[in-house]
C-alpha cells in the first residue's frame, strides 16, 4: 500500500540509504545553436508582458489584487500599447480612487491608442475625477466620435457643460446624439432625460433660442421618450419617465393619464401611485392625490413604509396634523426606524407643541442612546422654545458625540454650526457665538446668513467694523435684495459714522418685506434720522416699529423719550349682522 508517500509491505521499514550527491556540473560553454529561438528586445519585452499579465490574472483569481494590480503595472510598463490592460488598470485606479495614477496610465494610452472608444471615455472620467472638466469634456467628445451610437460618452459631456453652466453646448451635444439611428430603447429613453435634465437649467430658453435656427416642431424629450417605446413597448419604465416629464413641464393632466393606464397593468406600483398623487397635486387636487396613497394603504395596511410616504405627501401639502399621524402610525408598525421620531418631533414643534416633541425625542434617545442625531434634534427645539441654554447644551453634545461616531460626522456641517453659533449668541455667550459662525463659514463659504449673522453680531457689539462689513457685503452677493442683510449693512454703516449710507441701506431694508414683522428695522432708521437731526421722521419710523410689535419695549422707551404716543390701536370691525 501507499502510506506517506513510501511502499511499504507487512515487514519491519527499512531507512532508505542517503542518496549519493550528484557530481559538480561542468560549466560547458555552449554555441549557439541555429536552432535556437533569437527573439528581438521588442519580442522578449512582449513575452515577459504577457507572463506578467498571466501572473496577474491567477493572482485576481485568487483574489489577491494588490499583486495582481503590481503584476498588471509590471506588464504595462514593458508592453505600453496594450489597450486592454492600460483600460483595466486605469479603471481600476479610479475604482479605488488613485486618480493621478488613472490619469497618468490613461493619457499614455490614449496617446499611443487615440482610437480606441474605452481609453477616451475612461480618460473623462480621469479628468473629471480631478475637476479638469474642460479636458474631461475633450476626452468625452472623442469617445462620442468614436462609437456614436453610445450614449454614455454624451451623458458625461452633458453633466459636464450643465456644471459650467453651458447650456447651448450641452443642447449641441444632444442634437448631435438625436441625428444618430439608434435601435437601443435605452439610448433613447436616457437621451429623453438628458433633454428634460438640460432644458430645466437657467437659461436653458435663451441657449435654445441661440442653438435651433427653426425651433423644433415638438419637445424633443418627447420625442425620444415615444422612440424609445416604440422599440421596447413592453418597458414600463419608458411611459413613467415620459409621464413624469409631462409632470414637470406643467403639463399635469397628460402624466396622470399615463400614470393611470401604467396601474391598470401594475395596480401595486407604489412607485407610480406615489407619482400619480403628486401629479393630482401639482394641480392642487390633494383630496384626489391622497386617495392615491391612501389606496397604497388599503393594500398594504402593515407595510410602514406606505404610511411614510402618505405623511411625506400630507407633510408637503401642508396638512401637518394628517402628516403627523401617519407618521406616528408608521412608528407603531417599525418602532426601531430613527427617522420616523425626528419627523413626528418636527411637524410637533412646527404645530407648536414643544413639550409633545421632547417627549417623543426622549422615546428616541432611549432607543437610539449614541446617536447625534437626537440631541441635534433636541437643540433644534430647545432654540424654537427659547431656551437658549438648554439648546447650547444640547448642541454640545450633538458635536462630541458625531466627532466620535463616523456614521454622524456628516451632521456637523455648516448649518450645524450656524445653528449652534445662534443659540450661543442668544446666551450671551458671544466669544463662543463668533467661534461657531467662523466655524459655518469656513465649512461653506456661500453660507449668507452665517455671514450676515457673524457681520451683525460684530456691528451690535461695535468691533470688527471692517470684517463686519465685508461679511454682510458677501452675504448680499447672492442675495442682494434680502431686507435683513441690508438692514445689517446698513447697521454697520452708523456705526461707522457714515450716516448717509446707513440711511440708504437702512431705508431699503424698510421697504422689504423683511420689515413686516421685524420692529428693528425701523428703530434702526429712528436712529439714523436721529443722527442726522430730523426727530419727526424718528418719532414715525418707531410708530411703524410698534405697529409691527406693540409689545416691544425698546421701541417702545425711545419714542416715550422722543414725546411720541404709541400708535392707537385700529377699531375692531363691526360684527356681521345676525342671521334674521
Amino acid at each position: 500500500m501507499l502510506a506517506g508517500g513510501v511502499w511499504c509491505d507487512a515487514a519491519a521499514p527499512v531507512p532508505p540509504s542517503k542518496p549519493k550527491q550528484p557530481p559538480a556540473a561542468k560549466t560547458v560553454k555552449r554555441a549557439p545553436s541555429r536552432d535556437t529561438l533569437q527573439l528581438s528586445p521588442e519580442a522578449q519585452a512582449r513575452a515577459e508582458a504577457m507572463a506578467h499579465y498571466a501572473a496577474g490574472h491567477l493572482y485576481e483569481l485568487r483574489r489577491e489584487p494588490e499583486r495582481a494590480i503590481a503584476e498588471y503595472e509590471a506588464a504595462l510598463k514593458l508592453d505600453p500599447g496594450q489597450a486592454e490592460l492600460a483600460s483595466k488598470l486605469g479603471a481600476e485606479y479610479l475604482r479605488r480612487k488613485q486618480n493621478d495614477k488613472a490619469l497618468a496610465v490613461l493619457t499614455k494610452a490614449a496617446a499611443a491608442n487615440p482610437k480606441r472608444y474605452e481609453i477616451q471615455l475612461l480618460l473623462g472620467i480621469a479628468y473629471q475625477s480631478v475637476d479638469k472638466r474642460d479636458k474631461a469634456a475633450a476626452a468625452y467628445t472623442v469617445a462620442s466620435k468614436l462609437d456614436p451610437l453610445q450614449i454614455g460618452p454624451n451623458q458625461s459631456l452633458v453633466g459636464c457643460y450643465l456644471r459650467d453652466q453651458k447650456v447651448a453646448d450641452s443642447l449641441k451635444t444632444l442634437e448631435r446624439a438625436f441625428a444618430q439611428k439608434s435601435e437601443d430603447a435605452r439610448y433613447w429613453a436616457t437621451l429623453g432625460d438628458l433633454y428634460a435634465l438640460t432644458m430645466r437649467a437657467p437659461d436653458a430658453e435663451k441657449a435654445a433660442r441661440s442653438v435651433y435656427k427653426q425651433k423644433p416642431k415638438t419637445d424633443r424629450a418627447i420625442e425620444c421618450y415615444e422612440k424609445a417605446q416604440k422599440l421596447a413597448a413592453e418597458d414600463l419604465s419608458v411611459p413613467f419617465r415620459l409621464a413624469g416629464y409631462y409632470v414637470m413641464t406643467s403639463r399635469p393632466d397628460e402624466g396622470i393619464a399615463i400614470y393611470k393606464k401604467l396601474l391598470e397593468k401594475r395596480p401595486d406600483a407604489i412607485d407610480v401611485r406615489e407619482r400619480l398623487a403628486y401629479a393630482y397635486a401639482a394641480k392642487k387636487e390633494f383630496t384626489q392625490g391622497a386617495a392615491q396613497i391612501e389606496e397604497m394603504v388599503k393594500r398594504q395596511p402593515l407595510n410602514w413604509q406606505v404610511y411614510l410616504l402618505l405623511g411625506s405627501f400630507y407633510e408637503d401639502s401642508k396638512m401637518l396634523d394628517r402628516a403627523q399621524a401617519n407618521y406616528e402610525q408608521a412608528l407603531i408598525l417599525n418602532p426601531k426606524e430613527l427617522q420616523l421620531y425626528l419627523r413626528v418631533a418636527r411637524l410637533q414643534v412646527a404645530q407648536k407643541h414643544p413639550k409633545e416633541a421632547l417627549q417623543t425625542l426622549q422615546r428616541a434617545k432611549e432607543r437610539f442612546p449614541v446617536t447625534a442625531r437626537v440631541p441635534y434634534f433636541h437643540g433644534l427645539i430647545y432654540s424654537n422654545m427659547k431656551d437658549y441654554p438648554k439648546a447650547v447644551e444640547a448642541f454640545a453634545q450633538a458635536e462630541a458625540m458625531a466627532k466620535a461616531r463616523k456614521e454622524d460626522k456628516e451632521l456637523i456641517d455648516s448649518s450645524f454650526y450656524f445653528y449652534y453659533g445662534a443659540a450661543a449668541e442668544r446666551s450671551g455667550k458671544f466669544d463662543l457665538a463668533t467661534q461657531l459662525f467662523r466655524q459655518s463659514i469656513t465649512l461653506n463659504p456661500e453660507n449668507d446668513e452665517a455671514c450676515n449673522y457673524l457681520g451683525y453680531m460684530f456691528a451690535e457689539k461695535n468691533i470688527n467694523l471692517k470684517e463686519a462689513e465685508e461679511l454682510v457685503k458677501r452675504a448680499l452677493r447672492t442675495q442682494p435684495k434680502n431686507g435683513a442683510f441690508l438692514d445689517s449693512l446698513g447697521w454697520v454703516y452708523y456705526r461707522k459714522g457714515d450716516y448717509r449710507k446707513a440711511l440708504q441701506y437702512v431705508g431699503e431694508a424698510a421697504r422689504s418685506d423683511a420689515a413686516k414683522e421685524d420692529a428693528t428695522v425701523f428703530e434702526h432708521l429712528a436712529d439714523i434720522y436721529l443722527k442726522l437731526g430730523k426727530k419727526d421722521l424718528a418719532r414715525e419710523q418707531l410708530r411703524k416699529g410698534l405697529e409691527i410689535e406693540p409689545k416691544n419695549k425698546s421701541v417702545a422707551e425711545k419714542l416715550k423719550s422722543l414725546g411720541g404716543d404709541a400708535p392707537q390701536k385700529k377699531p375692531a370691525p363691526p360684527a356681521a349682522p345676525a342671521n334674521p
